[in-house]
C-alpha cells in the first residue's frame, strides 16, 4: 500500500535562531534523518520525499463563490505547517505508523499518515 507520510511542525521558533543556531540543530538531527533514509529506504526503494521551503514562501489560494482568493503563508487556523512529506509504498498502515514515529520532527510536530488513493 501506498502512503504519504507529511510532517508538520511549528516553524516559527526556528525563525528566532541565528544561523550559528540553525546550523548546530540541523547538523544534530542529520544522523537521525539519515538514520530514516537508511531505513526507509530499505523498506521501499523507489521512497520519495521532499522537504518544502519555509511558510514565508507559502500562498494558499482558495476560490469562494468564483473570486479567487490568494493569501500568504500555509492554512492559517493552525501553528504547525507541512514542511515536507515522504511518498513510500509499504506493507500495511501499522509499518507505515511505525516509521512515521521514527521521523524526528514527531518529537515535536506531528506526522500524518494517509493512504495514497491509486487510479
Amino acid at each position: 500500500m501506498r502512503y504519504a507520510l507529511l510532517i508538520y511542525s511549528d516553524q516559527e521558533p526556528w525563525f528566532e535562531k541565528s544561523e550559528e543556531e540553525a546550523a548546530k540543530a540541523t547538523a544534530e538531527s542529520m544522523p537521525r534523518w539519515n538514520a530514516l533514509f537508511e531505513e526507509l529506504g530499505k523498506a521501499d526503494p523507489n521512497m520519495g520525499g521532499k522537504e518544502l521551503d519555509d511558510i514565508r514562501t507559502a500562498k494558499t489560494v482558495r476560490v469562494r463563490d468564483g473570486e479567487v482568493l490568494v493569501t500568504d503563508g500555509p492554512f492559517p487556523e493552525t501553528k504547525e505547517q507541512i514542511g515536507g512529506l515522504f511518498d513510500v509504498t509499504l506493507p500495511d498502515l501499522d509499518t507505515a505508523l511505525e516509521f512515521a514515529a521514527k521521523i524526528p520532527t514527531a518529537e515535536r510536530g506531528s506526522i500524518e499518515v494517509r493512504p495514497i488513493v491509486e487510479s
